[in-house]
């Protein structure tokens, strides 16, 4: 049985002070755009969708692409096995965004995501406390455009922690 970490004040801040920190970062970016020469050295492919296998807390993030002609974000559904909170989700992803040239790195929400490959299912639910609640209709997209579940079936709901 896993054990259940419960949201508090530390937290909450430590939550916020990530969206504080992006923030900063994309006002930043937003005034010093990089040209396209300077792309970062480390890029490489991220996968949009990163889910463990089992029931665990799971973020939302957009990000606009290194070298990106267009403002339009790519979305990135990630859970991880062990997180106590959803920022030790979003912690690990979001240097390696940095590092490959993103920008303009957003925490749009968070909740939860079953997958059971026993069943073939993935349900995504909940809300986070420190970031808020995903757009379950969007994650679900991102999940079945990846191709990463093919055979699944992908379902969401608004209950549920």
């Amino acid at each position: 049985m896993s054990e259940e970490y419960t949201t508090n004040a530390h937290d909450l801040a430590e939550a916020a002070k990530l969206q504080a920190q992006l923030e900063q970062d994309s006002n930043a970016n937003n005034h010093n755009s990089p040209s396209p020469s300077s792309s970062a050295q480390h890029q490489y492919r991220i996968p949009s969708v990163s889910i463990d296998c089992g029931a665990y807390k799971y973020v939302l993030i957009t990000a606009l692409p290194p070298n990106s002609s267009h403002n339009k974000p790519e979305v990135f559904v990630h859970s991880k096995r062990g997180a106590q909170y959803h920022r030790n989700v979003a912690e690990p992803l979001i240097p390696i965004l940095k590092q490959s040239g993103y920008t303009d790195i957003r925490i749009k929400g968070g909740g939860r995501i079953l997958r059971c490959d026993d069943d073939n299912i993935i349900k995504i639910f909940g809300y986070s406390y420190g970031f808020g609640q995903a757009d379950h209709a969007l994650a679900k997209d991102v999940v079945e455009r990846s191709g990463k579940f093919v055979g699944y079936t992908v379902s969401w709901s608004n209950d549920g922690y």
